[in-house]
């Protein structure tokens, strides 16, 4: 049946687009996108190449809603996701330019009565730039919000139930993470300052003078009929989200208004015979300011609602979203004079979405494409000191920290002159110099990372997410002592399974009181897997998932180190019955209690979610 849903939007499509196509060099596309859909099991599509002046292509195809067989059309409307930021940033900028604010003062002028902890207010205060730049050193927003709030909590009051992501975790202006509360301050703050909703300053200010009629925050009967439906896999139907960062995610949008949006960055500001914000200011959302990357010269980034892209060798600026049933991606060349949109209503549909940008791509792009600004740049001597390893200072939730600083360990490397940086098992991936201290990738024509020293001396390796140096042998021993301690564990459980089964087979009950200890002691590691990746829902306070979580936790932290005081005692009294029985037991609980110390040190046992 879906296939024959997918055959019938194929075809409906196909023709219905074949009047809107504006040349015919880009009339294959409708085919070439739609399947792409189809293999990918993406309903529908709104996709557009725009030039500065001009729509190249544009189609609207498939289904927006599958159950009834509704076609997308033009004025379908999309979840657009996180590029909300994007018209975040314009909102401050426009706001800049009115003269209602500064996006460099201290936020605490803008909002004296905000309650946030900031170790370093006195000197690196927390400036609106920073929130726009996702430099504030704020947490995300933590799990409990989300059973507190939704999309009609004022935000005053969203602020006031954020109060433990609200803490600065390193020098405000040090290093980008990207975070979604701290947009959410930055639109409490334009309010603020602007004396009016939030909502209302961006209908009246961007929607309203790029003429997009439809777009909003909201989902109300008004634009109901027009927007799509969003899916997950199976094509199941996600119902549109309620969430508190709708000032960050929540918007609709059809593929012409944010065409619009596209010229409106080509034009530097200007769409539609206005002046919607200055060059200057367009200027300085591409460009990335406040992190110590940017303070390195290295101007490529995530600017201020604009994140720069290398595509085949050409620098673009953009934004992606993921919100609810829908994925969407925008971008432009200054360049080349050329952008694109891409906005599906498939959650799980990254796959369609690359493959859908690298079809326009390849027939918007020249056919050599591929350039490098330094391919006749000198030979730069770099500092051998560069090359160790390089463990994660950043990460998108201070809870994440505890996996992000292990799997993601960076090796950079200096072979017979050349530069290389591989991950713990990755390939080696050439780094080319730019500067002494400057790099970029074989394909980038500009510098993306860079080395700074800390104040301690040690070299930070800055790229999108910022490493500190650490010695080699320290960081291999982390991952293997920890990788090596989840396999012994694993392997233990399935030892003294396959024992115990094998002793019920035969009739014998002499199990061994230690084994079955450590046995007990994974089971409740396997829980706190379980209870928080299947059963844990933040919006339900005191879920399912949250009480097994805190009490699996505890449990594989006393199983784990009485295994431990338990296999010490039997070995001091000789109480184990072979040396086999003894050394496996010994093992086993050191792993066990490797893993449960590592998980106390970083606060995962005795989380309790619905306080997080």
């Amino acid at each position: 049946m879906k296939k024959i849903i997918f055959i019938v939007a194929i075809v409906l499509s196909f023709f219905q687009n074949q009047t809107t196509a504006q040349s015919t060099k880009f009339t294959n596309l409708d085919s070439v996108v739609l399947k792409i859909l189809e293999a990918h099991e993406v309903p529908g599509a709104g996709v557009a190449l725009v030039a500065k002046d001009s729509i190249i292509w544009m189609g609207n195809l498939g289904l927006s809603d599958v159950e009834n067989s509704t076609l997308v059309n033009e004025q379908t409307l999309f979840g657009i996701g996180s590029i909300a930021k994007t018209f975040l940033s314009l909102a401050a900028m426009i706001a800049q330019e009115k003269g209602m604010l500064d996006i460099h003062q201290p936020f605490i002028n803008i909002i004296p009565s905000l309650d946030f902890d900031n170790h370093w207010e006195n000197t690196h205060p927390v400036r609106l730039i920073h929130l726009l730049e996702h430099t504030s050193g704020f947490d995300e927003a933590h799990f409990s919000l989300f059973s507190q709030a939704n999309s009609s909590t004022p935000l005053g009051a969203v602020m006031e139930k954020s109060k433990p992501s609200l803490v600065t975790r390193w020098k405000p202006g040090s290093y980008f993470a990207y975070n979604n509360l701290g947009a959410m301050v930055a639109a409490y703050g334009i309010a603020t300052a602007m004396e009016q909703s939030y909502e209302k300053f961006v209908e009246e200010n961007i929607f309203a003078p790029l003429k997009m009629d439809r777009a909003s925050y909201r989902v109300s009967n008004e634009t109901l009929p027009f927007v799509s439906k969003g899916y997950t896999s199976g094509l199941v139907e996600e119902p549109y989200p309620d969430l508190p960062q709708w000032s960050a995610g929540g918007i609709v949008a059809s593929t012409q208004d944010m065409a619009t949006l596209v010229q409106l960055f080509l034009n530097e500001g200007e769409v539609n015979g206005h002046q919607i914000i200055s060059p200057a200011s367009v200027s300085s959302m591409e460009t990335p300011e406040t992190s110590l990357l940017a303070q390195a010269g290295v101007q490529y980034g995530y600017g201020k609602g604009l994140r720069g892209e290398i595509e085949q060798g050409h620098l673009f600026y953009g934004h992606d979203g993921s919100y609810g049933g829908f994925l969407s991606e925008f971008g432009y060349s200054r360049e080349l004079n050329i952008g694109y949109i891409i906005l599906i209503n498939h959650r799980d549909g990254q796959a369609a979405l690359r493959a859908v940008k690298e079809a326009l791509l390849s027939y918007a792009l020249p056919p050599t494409s591929s350039k490098n600004s330094f391919s006749d740049t000198p030979s730069i001597s770099s500092p051998s000191s560069l090359a160790g390893c390089y463990q994660p200072i950043t990460s998108t939730m201070s809870i994440t920290d505890f996996a992000v600083r292990l799997v993601d360990l960076q090796f950079i490397e200096q072979k017979n002159g050349q530069w290389y940086q591989r991950g713990m098992f990755g390939r080696h991936q050439e780094l080319v110099p730019v500067s002494n201290t400057q790099f970029r990738k074989p394909h980038e024509p500009i510098a993306t990372s860079a080395f700074v020293e800390d104040t301690d001396g040690n070299w930070q390796w800055l790229e999108s997410t910022a490493y500190r140096q650490i010695p080699v042998g320290w960081g291999y021993f982390q991952f293997y002592a920890i990788a090596s301690s989840l396999l012994i564990m694993m392997i233990a459980a399935v030892t003294i399974t396959i024992r115990v089964i094998v002793k019920l087979i035969k009739g014998k009950k002499d199990h061994s009181r230690l084994q079955l200890l450590i046995l007990l002691a994974f089971g409740s590691f396997v829980g706190m897997v379980v209870s928080v990746t299947l059963l844990y829902d933040p919006f339900i306070p005191f879920s399912l998932g949250a009480v097994l979580f805190l009490i699996c936790g505890w449990t594989f932290f006393l199983l784990s180190f009485g295994a431990l005081s338990q296999t010490l005692i039997a070995i001091y009294l000789n109480r184990s019955a072979t040396p086999w029985g003894k050394y496996f037991t010994l093992v086993a609980s050191l792993a066990h209690c490797t893993i449960a110390a590592y998980l106390l040190y970083w606060n995962i046992v005795g989380l309790t979610l619905w306080n997080y």
